[in-house]
């Protein structure tokens, strides 16, 4: 008897904890924009939601190799945030490359 309850207790335990598991990023939620766009020099529009610099455009300062960050690249903008900093790293997926026209 003390099995069959200490099993379904291990049981409701497990599902429980499966509503804490991190949900999976869909296909849409990714960026379409290859590694490959994004260089210095290049123009970037910011796609973080939290970042003061959010749908604002900046210039690629420096980016590092694919893997080796979480976040590899340095935007540098016109404006500064409430720091003064006019700076920032981006992961690959928060950034959209902006066609210079």
């Amino acid at each position: 008897m003390f099995a069959i309850r200490s099993l379904i207790a291990l049981l409701l335990l497990a599902v429980s904890a499966m509503g804490f598991a991190p949900a999976s990023l869909s296909n849409s939620a990714m960026s379409t924009t290859a590694l490959a766009d994004i260089k210095r020099g290049s123009t970037v529009r910011i796609k973080r939601k939290e970042s003061y610099w959010f749908n604002q455009c900046g210039n690629v300062a420096a980016t590092d190799k694919p893997g080796s960050a979480r976040y590899p690249v340095t935007v540098r903008f016109d404006s500064v945030n409430y720091a003064g900093v006019n700076t920032n790293n981006f992961a690959h997926e928060e950034l959209e490359v902006v066609e210079d026209k």
